[in-house]
């Protein structure tokens, strides 16, 4: 049995200040196929940061991702959502003994 993240990468912030953030909405733990029926659940109803007054939402999906783009009114948002298996969690470090037991790489995350 494994852990299951499902990550959505999104535009942060506005104008000139805007990055390329990740975060972790949901993990799952079971099957791969479990944590895309909660991508699948999320990735509809998800609301972006940005922008605050959206236009049009377009969602599109290529096997198992999914890119979401949202139309304001100067500049277009995107999000991109995956499912990717967690490996390593420096607040949980049991994942990782669970993943070693498994026969995962031994020597751990990289850095």
């Amino acid at each position: 049995m494994g852990r299951w993240a499902v990550v959505v990468q999104e535009t942060e912030g506005m104008g000139d200040n805007r990055l390329w953030g990740a975060e972790v909405l949901a993990e799952v733990e079971g099957g791969r196929e479990e944590a895309l029926a909660e991508l699948r659940r999320i990735v509809p109803a998800y609301s972006p940061k940005h922008p605050f007054n959206a236009r049009r939402r377009r969602l599109l999906r290529d096997g198992d991702r999914y890119l979401l783009i949202v139309q304001g009114s100067m500049r277009d948002y995107h999000c991109v959502f995956t499912v990717w298996e967690l490996l390593w969690d420096s607040e949980r470090p049991e994942v990782q003994r669970e993943r070693l037991a498994d026969g995962a790489d031994e020597a751990g995350p990289a850095g």
